[in-house]
């Protein structure tokens, strides 16, 4: 019976659908790992890294690698491993939120530019998404953030070949020599600067070549929900909030960040109703919350609470994560 009703869902859906599985790349175990396993609206694969992490080349090489051996009508949804939680939506939700941009990939947002060296192109970038229809380029969440990405089984594979080809890694020692004048904080988040230089030559070859539109931001965050803000996106909502990470002498800055962020959002901005939760300043309770960033303590705030209520299996954090 749930086979079928499964079956009759797939069917309603504009493009053909042979089967769903969320993604993560990890190397180590995380007991994130184990919630989300438990309670993701589809099954999830776990790409296990061998050797020891040298940055987010290995995730994008995974993903690479991985988007080989899946069918073209698949939707895979690749998440961030360690600070992704589900929000009490159902995976049918989901597809159909996915299908609702009219694109075969959707990826999330956030509100600041990241990494740095993509900045000045990246801004040209989200004013073609406008104009081609990709993205809402006065939204606050206007900028990719690789911690969550969905898409077709060939779409996928399409992007991220054109990824591979083009990628500076390719050239090594260009590489590291970059990463040895900016710092080699850079390789962490390399897939992400990769996925921006995609999207800037994508969204140039819609509007200027008229290519086919592959990609969409989820700028308003329907999919993939973020607890990390600007302040000035949302002066009253964080009027007494201070930028910044807790360091043992206070508040600090980044310096891998231009413009100080706001991780710690009093949990009075999110509401709860039910299994899931919403940012007051959006429309929207997401299918996942991303916590991306150095410090994540709204984003964990927000799933303990969930946790408390019972809706994400233990009602005790402390017992799942252990006391800090």
């Amino acid at each position: 019976e749930a086979e079928l009703f499964q079956a009759i869902h797939f069917a309603s859906y504009p493009r053909r659908v042979t089967d769903v599985q969320i993604v993560v790349y990890a190397n180590k175990h995380h007991k994130n790992l184990d919630l989300l396993q438990h309670h993701a609206p589809f099954p999830v694969k776990i790409l296990r890294q061998e050797g020891d992490w040298k940055g987010t080349l290995d995730k994008l090489i995974g993903y690479w690698t991985y988007l080989k051996t899946i069918k073209d009508d698949d939707v895979i949804v690749f998440l961030d491993a360690f600070d992704v939680f589900p929000n009490g939506l159902d995976g049918h939700e989901l597809l159909r939120r996915f299908f609702s941009f009219g694109t075969p990939v959707v990826i999330a947002s956030e509100e600041n530019i990241f990494p740095r060296e993509v900045a000045e192109q990246a801004n040209i970038a989200v004013e073609q998404m406008q104009a081609v229809g990709l993205g809402n380029a006065s939204a606050p969440s206007r900028y990719l953030n690789a911690g969550g990405i969905i898409g077709m089984g060939w779409a996928l594979r399409k992007m991220y070949d054109d990824v591979r080809e083009n990628m500076a890694a390719n050239n090594p020692h260009m590489l590291m020599a970059h990463a040895d004048i900016v710092g080699h904080w850079f390789l962490h988040s390399y897939d992400q600067y990769e996925l921006w230089r995609y999207f800037i030559r994508h969204v140039r070859g819609v509007e200027e070549a008229g290519e086919e539109k592959m990609v969409a931001l989820d700028t308003e965050q329907l999919i993939f929900g973020s607890t990390v803000f600007q302040k000035e996106n949302w002066p009253e909502l964080l009027n007494d909030a201070e930028p910044g990470i807790a360091t043992k002498e206070g508040k600090g800055h980044s310096i891998d960040v231009d413009v100080p962020l706001v991780f710690d959002a009093p949990q009075r901005v999110f509401e709860t109703h039910g299994c899931s939760g919403r940012f007051l300043g959006r429309k929207y309770f997401p299918i996942f919350w991303h916590g991306h960033g150095p410090w994540k303590a709204a984003w964990e705030g927000l799933r303990n609470r969930l946790m408390s209520a019972g809706c994400l299996g233990e009602k005790s954090p402390e017992l799942y994560f252990g006391k800090k």
